[in-house]
């Protein structure tokens, strides 16, 4: 009797132990299945990039790489949702100690601050790998970074974004992230290369999109200077960067400022079709070397719908088969005297004149190039049917000049273009 009274209590410690051990298990395996976990791996390779091609401004870059995809700089954007465990698998590829340094709330063990004496998780060394762990939280757009010898590691373009998504906020037709970065490409201690998502202008990367779009911008800088982003032809609304769902600021001016390391956010429907200017406001970052534009400055280009197109179309084909047909101008290029190759012949003196008037402004004295390309180096130039279709029908961003030079001026121009003598003296 004695014995099973004293068996009892064991036995009832083991029930309690497998209970909680079943109890524990179940636990993890709702919190699996409740908690979607996200993965990434990154690595770190040394490259150059160009970012200017006339003249040539290039840079040695360490870039974050993401598993499957090329290193880049900016970086890959990292994009999880709230309540995601997110997972960063980091392996230090790199001659150099390097860190990942996400903005934003995690634990202080995934800081990756870069103080090897605060632990051995806050610095990777050459051939290093570590895995950053955390529940993702707080919605918002964050940056992260390298974190050791920081300065000089970010100026090498080790950063990128990292965007915890609210499936609540409202929805957008398209989002661009933008980053905003001056660059030392002499190496003599001064900043001599502004550049938007490491583009400098001329060379920039457009920003498409279509009538009627819903558009949201993120405005990252990354650089150490300040900037002010100023969009062309539309009215953007600065929302929350945590939140889009708060109430936006109107911003008529289409004129903000951000600092060192700040994120802002702007909303926007794209009711206007065109090209429009998006830069820096302050004005020497898009002159860089002097030279405008060069530097902070893309475009927006927003196309009309095909539909509108083609309703236009059928208007403009109604309009022209009712118009009486008019007698022609001699004087004026037109689409019979490029089909029929009677090109007139030119005079440089005179095309020197012409030079001046309309095309230096975007091709530069003795056409080496300013906002519009180089024409001295075009081989357009040799060929006389490319060189009047170009200049009549506009190529890129040139106009068309079909009914603003008369063909003898053109072919003036060509004649300046293909001999560039210098004008006769006074």
């Amino acid at each position: 009797m004695k014995n099973h009274l004293f068996e009892m209590p064991k036995l009832f410690i083991v029930g309690i132990t497998f209970s909680i051990m079943f109890l524990g298990m179940y636990h993890h395996i709702i919190y699996a299945e409740e908690v979607p976990v996200k993965e990434f791996s990154i690595t770190v390779e040394e490259m150059t990039i160009t970012l200017l091609e006339d003249p040539k401004k290039e840079v040695t870059v360490w870039a974050y790489a993401l598993k499957g995809e090329k290193p880049s700089v900016p970086g890959p954007v990292i994009r999880v949702n709230k309540g995601d465990l997110v997972k960063v698998h980091f392996t230090n590829t790199h001659h150099l100690p390097h860190t990942m340094h996400f903005h934003g709330v995690h634990p202080f063990n995934m800081d990756g601050n870069g103080q090897r004496t605060m632990g051995r998780e806050q610095l990777q060394m050459p051939g290093e790998s570590y895995t950053y762990e955390w529940v993702a939280e707080d919605p918002g757009y964050y940056l992260y970074h390298c974190h050791f010898d920081t300065a000089n590691h970010i100026d090498h373009g080790m950063y990128g974004l990292f965007i915890v998504e609210d499936p609540t906020w409202p929805q957008v037709d398209q989002e661009f992230v933008t980053y905003w970065d001056e660059w030392d490409t002499n190496e003599d201690g001064h900043y001599d290369t502004h550049t938007i998502n490491s583009r400098s202008a001329p060379d920039y990367s457009p920003i498409k999109t279509n009538v009627g779009d819903r558009v949201r911008i993120i405005l990252a800088n990354i650089g150490f200077e300040f900037h002010t982003p100023h969009l062309h032809g539309h009215k953007w609304k600065e929302v929350n960067a945590g939140n889009p769902r708060i109430p936006g600021w109107d911003n008529p001016n289409g004129v903000l400022s951000i600092g060192p390391a700040e994120i802002k956010v702007v909303e926007f429907d794209t009711n206007h079709a065109g090209t429009w200017l998006f830069h820096c406001h302050v004005v020497p970052h898009v002159a860089d070397d002097r030279k405008y534009p060069r530097g902070m400055l893309t475009l927006l280009q927003v196309k009309s719908e095909k539909n509108v197109a083609s309703r236009q179309s059928i208007i403009q084909q109604e309009a022209d088969a009712e118009r009486p047909s008019l007698p022609s101008n001699p004087q004026v290029a037109s689409t019979p005297d490029y089909l029929n190759r009677e090109f007139p012949s030119g005079l440089a003196d005179r095309g020197y004149e012409v030079y001046t008037k309309h095309c230096r402004a975007c091709h530069g004295a003795l056409a080496k190039g300013e906002y519009g390309p180089a024409l001295r180096q075009t081989p357009i130039l040799q060929d006389t049917d490319k060189f009047w279709d170009t200049v009549l029908k506009g190529r890129g961003n040139m106009p068309a000049w079909e009914n603003r030079l008369s063909s003898q001026q053109i072919a003036d121009v060509q004649a300046y273009l293909q001999t560039l003598k210098p004008p006769p003296p006074p």
